[in-house]
C-alpha cells in the first residue's frame, strides 16, 4: 500500500515538473516574440528544419569582382570595367570568363549571388567565399554560387580624425559603395532570363546591395540613378535575401528608400537577431536614428499587399549575440532555410521533415529530462 502511494505521489511530482517546464518554455517564446512587431513567418519553407545531409554536389562557383570598376560615378561605362571568373575544378583555378559567357550558362541551373560585408579586401573576403561554397553542398541538385566581391576594404585612413569619427566616416562612405553596388547587381540581373531561379543575396552591408538591387529592378530611383529595364512588375524566380542586414529597418516598406525591392522580388528573406552585438548601436550610424534591420527585423504588416512575399527568420538563439557569417553558417536551420528559398529542388527535401522536431523542441526535451532524471531515479528506487 504504501509503494503505491509512493509512486503516485512521484507520478504527481514529475508531471509538476513537467508543466511547470511547459509553462517555461511558453514564457521563453512569449517574450522572445515580444521583442519583435511580427513573429517568424514563411509560407514556403520549413523555418525550423533542421535535418539532412551536406553531402549533395558542390555548386559551380563564379566570382565577379568591382573593386577597379567606378565606385559612385560613370556605373553604366564602369559596368564594362567588371572582371568574371570561373572556377575550374579540374584544373584547381579561375580563368577569365566574359559577360556573355555567365549569361548563357544561366539557364543551366539555379544562381545565387553572395555579397559579402563590410571592411573585407579581396583576399579575406575569399576565405568567405570557399567557405559559402563547401557548405552549399548541404543544397542538393545543380547549383550556381556568385561570389560578389565589392570594394568594402577601409576607405578612410586620415590620422587627424578621432578614432570614433573615423570610424564613422568609413561605415558612412561604405554605405554610399554598397548602394551603387546594388546597380551593378541589378544591371547584371537585368540581363538574365530568368528562366531559373536567381537569389540575391548579401550579408551587413552586403544586404543594402541586394535591397538596393531589387529597388532598382522594381523601377525605383536611388540617387539619381534610374536602371534602364526596370519596371515596376515582380519577376518571376527573382529573390532576396538580406543576412544581419546593416541598414534601417523602415527602408524596405513601400514608398520608402528601397520601396521597389518588394514590387520586384517573387521572395524576400531577412534575417534578425536583436541580440546582435555589431547592429545593437545601428541608431548612431542611421542618419534618422532608425535600428537595423537585421536587428529588429521587418514588421510584416506594414508591407501590406506584399506580406506574402518575406520570409523572416530569428537567429538569436542559433548565433547569440554574434554579427558574423561563421556563426550563421554553423546553423542547420539557417542553411537549410537559405537552401530551400535559393533553390528549388531543396523544397521537396524538407516536406517530409515538416513534422520533424526543431533544434529549439529537442533542446527544451533534453533539459527537461536531465530535470527528472533524480525523480526518475527516485521512482525506480522505490518500485
Amino acid at each position: 500500500m504504501s509503494g503505491t502511494l509512493s509512486r503516485n505521489s512521484l507520478f504527481f511530482r514529475l508531471l509538476r515538473l513537467a508543466t511547470v517546464g511547459l509553462l517555461i518554455a511558453i514564457a521563453f517564446v512569449a517574450f522572445a516574440s515580444a521583442q519583435y512587431c511580427t513573429c517568424d513567418e514563411c509560407d514556403e519553407c520549413n523555418l525550423n528544419a533542421c535535418n539532412g545531409s551536406c553531402c549533395h554536389e558542390k555548386p559551380e562557383l563564379w566570382v565577379i569582382n568591382t573593386r577597379c570598376a567606378p565606385k559612385c560615378c560613370n556605373l553604366d561605362r564602369g559596368f564594362n570595367c567588371i572582371k568574371i571568373q570561373r572556377w575550374d575544378a579540374g584544373c584547381c583555378r579561375f580563368v577569365n570568363e566574359s559577360m556573355d559567357s555567365f549569361i548563357a550558362q544561366e539557364a543551366s541551373m539555379p544562381t545565387m549571388f553572395y555579397i559579402h560585408g563590410n571592411t573585407l579586401k579581396h583576399k579575406p573576403a575569399m576565405k568567405q567565399c570557399w567557405s559559402i561554397y563547401r557548405k552549399l553542398r548541404c543544397c542538393p541538385g545543380p547549383k550556381r554560387l556568385v561570389f560578389w566581391s565589392w570594394p568594402a576594404q577601409i576607405a578612410v585612413k586620415r590620422p587627424k580624425l578621432r578614432p570614433l569619427k573615423l570610424i564613422m566616416k568609413n561605415l558612412r562612405t561604405k554605405y554610399v559603395y554598397a548602394e551603387y553596388q546594388g546597380y551593378y547587381v541589378a544591371k547584371l540581373v537585368n540581363r538574365m532570363s530568368l528562366s531559373q531561379r536567381v537569389m540575391v543575396s548579401g550579408h551587413s552591408y552586403g544586404g543594402i546591395a541586394s535591397a538596393t538591387a531589387m529597388h532598382w529592378l522594381g523601377g525605383g530611383c536611388l540617387r539619381g540613378l534610374v536602371l534602364d529595364g526596370g519596371a515596376p512588375v515582380e519577376r518571376p524566380n527573382l529573390r532576396a535575401g538580406i543576412i544581419a542586414g546593416a541598414f534601417d529597418s523602415d527602408m524596405l516598406y513601400p514608398g520608402h528608400r528601397f520601396g521597389q525591392a518588394f514590387v520586384a522580388a517573387e521572395k524576400i528573406f531577412v534575417t534578425r537577431n536583436i541580440k546582435d552585438s555589431t547592429l545593437k548601436k545601428w541608431n548612431k550610424v542611421s542618419l534618422r536614428g532608425c535600428p537595423a534591420i537585421g536587428s529588429i527585423g521587418v514588421n510584416a504588416r506594414k508591407l501590406g499587399q506584399y506580406r506574402y512575399k518575406l520570409c523572416q527568420k530569428t537567429m538569436t538563439a542559433d548565433v547569440h549575440r554574434s554579427h558574423y557569417l561563421k556563426p550563421l553558417l554553423k546553423s542547420t536551420r539557417f542553411v537549410r532555410a537559405l537552401c530551400c528559398l535559393s533553390f528549388p529542388s531543396c523544397q521537396d527535401c524538407q516536406v517530409a521533415e515538416s513534422d520533424e522536431p526543431s533544434e529549439s523542441s529537442l533542446a527544451l526535451r533534453k533539459s527537461m529530462e536531465q530535470a527528472m532524471k533524480p525523480e526518475l531515479l527516485k521512482l525506480s528506487t522505490a518500485g
